[in-house]
C-alpha cells in the first residue's frame, strides 16, 4: 500500500506541472522538477527565499488594494485558474496559467499553500 504520508514529495516530483509548496509566511518549501525547467531556477535557489520571488502579475492587483501578501491566504479559498507572468531567472517574463489552495492542518489552521503553473507559450 502506498504511503502518502513518505511518499508525497515523489508525487508532487513526478507531476508535468510546475508545482511550489509554500507556508504560510511565504517562503517556498518545496518546488519540483517542472518549475525549474519552467523558471530557470534551480530548487536551491528558490527555496527558504518568499515566492515573490517569482513576480507574479497575478499578485499586484491584490496588494494595490490593500490586500495580505497573499491572495490565497487572504481569501482563504482556493485560487481559480487564471493567467498571469511570472519573471523567470533569465530576465524575461513568462506566460503561465496558474492555480492554487491553502492546505490546513489537523485543527484546521492554514498550514500551507500549493501552487501549480503551467507555461502559456
Amino acid at each position: 500500500m502506498l504511503d502518502l504520508s513518505k511518499n508525497w514529495k515523489n508525487v508532487i516530483d513526478a507531476l508535468h506541472s510546475g508545482v511550489m509548496v509554500i507556508d504560510t509566511g511565504g517562503a517556498i518549501r518545496h518546488v519540483n522538477p517542472a518549475l525549474e525547467v519552467l523558471t530557470g531556477y534551480r530548487a536551491g535557489e528558490l527555496i527558504g527565499n518568499p515566492c515573490t520571488i517569482l513576480g507574479c502579475s497575478g499578485c499586484e492587483p491584490w496588494y494595490q488594494q490593500g490586500g495580505s501578501w497573499c491572495m490565497l491566504f487572504g481569501s482563504g479559498k482556493a485560487l481559480e485558474p487564471m493567467a498571469c507572468r511570472i519573471d523567470s531567472k533569465w530576465g524575461h517574463p513568462l506566460k503561465v496559467m496558474r492555480q492554487g489552495s491553502v492546505f490546513r492542518d489537523s485543527k484546521g489552521f492554514p498550514a500551507g499553500a500549493v501552487e501549480t503553473l503551467q507555461t502559456l507559450d
